[in-house]
């Protein structure tokens, strides 16, 4: 086994524990936020249109996502333009701490950091596995780990669009949408439903 295929199965395996703890982390974390403040349905969401709400995204996290994170200290993100995401294709994704519909990003103690952005039809949870440090690319590091609707059924979703794979002609689309994955359309990004119908694995198929 050549060095760079050792290395690249050492990422994977980092980054497969990442993508669970921090799927774990926000899972729990909205129960608990259900459980004080009650069924999301009813939660105050940063959004425009008829159903504005005066809180800010950073208002909303710190309400009910923070206290439950196992972190002391949330910290905004402020890299500005200098932090931009790519797609796996290379690519830019359209992503960057300026970005329109980018919320503050917030860094866990842990060394992952959380962002939160809306279209006003839902509400994306966006993890960087290892914040700032590279190779900053949607599907390998970066992954909308949830949605969190006020319409419709207002709860966690996650994984975003796992829907959308249901069987195997179905999983080769999504394989090569997550090679292409950006921001422009507003949509959250579908690699990581890939992952998790794959078993929470990244197999041999996968554009890494």
């Amino acid at each position: 086994m050549t060095l760079p295929t050792v290395i690249n199965k050492y990422q994977k395996a980092v980054t497969v524990t990442k993508l669970k703890r921090i799927y774990s982390l926000l899972t729990n974390a909205t129960q608990r936020a259900k459980n004080d403040f009650g069924p999301s349905e009813y939660w105050d969401y940063p959004i425009s249109g008829e159903q504005a709400s005066d809180i800010t995204q950073e208002e909303f996290f710190n309400r009910y996502y923070a206290p439950y994170l196992q972190t002391s200290k949330m910290k905004a993100n402020l890299l500005g333009n200098s932090y931009k995401v790519r797609n796996i294709s290379g690519g830019d994704a359209g992503y960057t701490d300026n970005a329109v519909g980018r919320g503050t990003r917030f860094r866990l103690n842990d060394g992952m950091c959380i962002t939160m952005w809306s279209n006003n039809q839902y509400f994306v949870f966006t993890a960087d596995v290892n914040c700032e440090k590279p190779p900053n690319v949607l599907g390998k590091d970066v992954f909308d780990i949830a949605e969190l609707y006020w319409e419709g059924g207002k709860n966690l979703q996650s994984p975003p669009r796992q829907a959308r794979i249901k069987n195997e002609e179905t999983r080769k689309e999504a394989i090569e949408e997550c090679k292409n994955d950006n921001y422009v359309d507003g949509n959250a990004t579908i690699c990581f439903a890939v992952f998790v119908y794959d078993g929470w694995q990244f197999k041999e198929d996968y554009p890494w």
